[in-house]
């Protein structure tokens, strides 16, 4: 009797640590990384929407989230470099907002179960983030920020009625751009349109890469790129020394003298990415939520 009293009270000490124990994992607050790109205002709309929806959701941070934020300042060995902290960090999750920031946090994380979670992504098939919308396979998914093109030109031929030629400003090291290049090629030729293209590898080289359009566009459009977004302020200048329109698929720009924009609410993209990433986290294991897109468009067009 008195072994078997030892014994149960030995089962109630070794149960009770064991609850103990699991209830203190599961009361462990979340670790969510977010690397973003580069800092502009589109991206960072983004950012904030997520934020704002994680708080709706229940994620606060100092209670039960440990949110670390880091910018890749578009370079992308920076980028690299702060994915495989996060990865070595064991953060639950990367939210990677941008092209160049979603490949880097895939990479890192390639031998691991961290799930990415992108956003702002124009192409995730061409940036390889993906092989398929519908059912993502191994552990990235997230949020495209996708507007047809069509509406977008037929947009700025009613605006400017004598356009012809459309200047493009992007970064070649984008795969978001290229792709987008492309699409942007095909569509082109339903609208009589021709692009002329201008290229530029850092925010530094973006006055002059518009510059150059000078004389050759009636307009230039920034689709997306997040070099050029990022430096909008000397699209605006090279085409107001020009006497031409800056029009862009970013609506958070008008306020920096875009001349029209149509485009999804970023905050919306950021809020939507916020809910994938609080599905994967309660629902470990689970197959991976769909590729999303925006859920609407908006048309702006500054007063003359």
């Amino acid at each position: 009797m008195y072994v078997f009293k030892n014994l149960i009270k030995s089962l109630k000490i070794v149960f009770f640590s064991f609850f103990i124990s699991f209830s203190s994992v599961q009361s462990s607050p979340i670790k969510i990384s977010i690397l973003q790109v580069i800092e502009h205002p589109a991206l960072n709309a983004t950012r904030q929407g997520l934020l704002e929806e994680l708080q709706k959701l229940g994620y606060v941070e100092g209670k039960n989230l440990i949110l670390d934020y880091q910018s890749a300042q578009g370079n992308t060995a920076l980028a690299a470099q702060i994915a495989q902290k996060f990865t070595a960090n064991q953060t639950n999750v990367i939210v990677a907002i941008g092209t160049p920031a979603a490949q880097a946090a895939m990479a890192a994380t390639k031998d691991t179960k961290i799930p990415v979670v992108f956003s702002s992504i124009t192409d995730p098939l061409a940036a390889k983030l993906v092989t398929s919308l519908i059912a993502p396979k191994g552990h990235v998914t997230g949020v495209s920020n996708f507007v047809a093109i069509e509406p977008q030109f037929k947009l700025f031929k009613k605006l400017v009625p004598n356009l012809r030629t459309l200047g493009i400003v992007y970064n070649p090291g984008e795969a978001n751009s290229i792709a987008l290049n492309n699409l942007m090629e095909k569509v082109a030729k339903k609208f009589d349109l021709q692009l002329v293209m201008a290229t530029a590898t850092k925010t530094s080289d973006v006055l002059s890469a518009s510059q150059s359009l000078c004389g050759k566009v009636e307009a230039i459009f920034i689709n997306n790129d997040s070099t050029a977004l990022s430096a909008f302020k000397s699209v605006v200048k090279a085409a107001n020394d020009c006497g031409i329109p800056a029009l862009v698929s970013d609506v958070d720009l008008m306020n920096q003298g875009a001349f029209a924009a149509l485009g999804p609410n970023q905050t919306d993209l950021g809020r939507q990415t916020a809910r994938i990433v609080d599905f994967i986290l309660k629902n470990p294991g689970a197959p991976l939520p769909p590729v999303e897109f925006p859920q609407k468009t908006e048309e702006y067009v500054r007063d003359s």
